[in-house]
């Protein structure tokens, strides 16, 4: 068996283990699902209004599968027209059990890995990449998926990808966090956007925008909802979702780099270029 291989199958087997500790939402908040569902589904509209046409590729199912009032995917575009695609071959079918459950049936699951996407060329019209390749131990294997997603981009579409953003203020405390060994799941390498950008770029794509979303601070909101849960129950609903609105606007400010948890960046495949007679 090929060291690829051998990764991929060590992969796929940390994530269904990570999904049965994860298993219908136990780590996310309602309120904060639904936050997470409608920023990223209102980004990848701003980014590309018209990915309803089109055939659109999403590149991991862990929402889809554990917690679906968090998963977006269902809303960018008729279900025959969405591929799904994981690497764990559970997580793969449990999602796909939900999205018929919730009126997806014709939605398509694959199983496969980001780093050897089993697609052809320019097989898609838009790609998304939501907090993927973060989760990949080596900077090395997130260029590589880039290559991969590049690849199967037709000319003219659009890849939107988001990472977990190092340049966050409470990163270093993340990190500390994760150190001790305290995080549900496995968090990897990532890149600030301005690397991102510039990988992108190597990959042969036009870099078109960049932002920061999901402004909230990621522990303290976490911790203040489990207190407002105790005291209150739901009763305090309409505060959170108040006050959680009330961080996207973060995201207009100038310091949107400093305060997102997440980096989002927006790329075009360009077209080829037609010889001149």
């Amino acid at each position: 068996m090929s060291t690829q291989h051998r990764t991929a199958d060590a992969d796929s087997l940390r994530w269904e283990l990570t999904a049965k500790r994860y298993r219908h939402g136990r780590f996310m908040d309602p309120l904060l699902a639904e936050q997470f569902r409608r920023v990223h589904r209102d980004l990848v509209r701003r980014w590309s209004p018209e990915s309803h046409r089109g055939r659109v590729l999403k590149t991991d199912v862990f929402a889809e599968a554990t917690c679906p009032p968090r998963a977006f995917s269902w809303d960018l575009c008729p279900a025959e027209r969405l591929v799904s695609v994981e690497i764990s071959t559970s997580l793969t079918t449990t999602a796909h059990e939900n999205a018929v459950a919730l009126g997806h049936g014709a939605a398509g699951y694959v199983a496969g890995d980001a780093r050897v996407l089993p697609f052809a060329n320019d097989a898609f019209d838009l790609i998304v990449s939501d907090s993927t390749l973060d989760h990949f131990g080596t900077t090395g294997e997130i260029l590589t998926s880039l290559k991969e997603m590049a690849r199967v981009l037709r000319p003219g579409g659009t890849l939107v990808i988001t990472l977990d953003n190092p340049a966050n203020l409470l990163e270093p405390l993340f990190r500390l966090w994760l150190r001790a060994g305290h995080a549900p799941y496995f968090i990897g390498r990532t890149l600030s956007h301005r690397k991102l950008g510039r990988a992108l770029r190597e990959c042969g794509l036009d870099v078109t925008d960049a932002t920061a979303i999901l402004h909230q601070p990621r522990y303290f909101a976490k911790a203040g909802l489990r207190l407002l849960r105790r005291t209150g129950g739901r009763r305090h609903d309409r505060l959170i979702r108040w006050s959680l609105a009330t961080t996207e606007r973060l995201e207009r400010w100038p310091t949107r780099f400093q305060t997102g948890l997440f980096v989002a960046v927006r790329a075009v495949k360009p077209a080829p270029r037609t010889p001149v007679a």
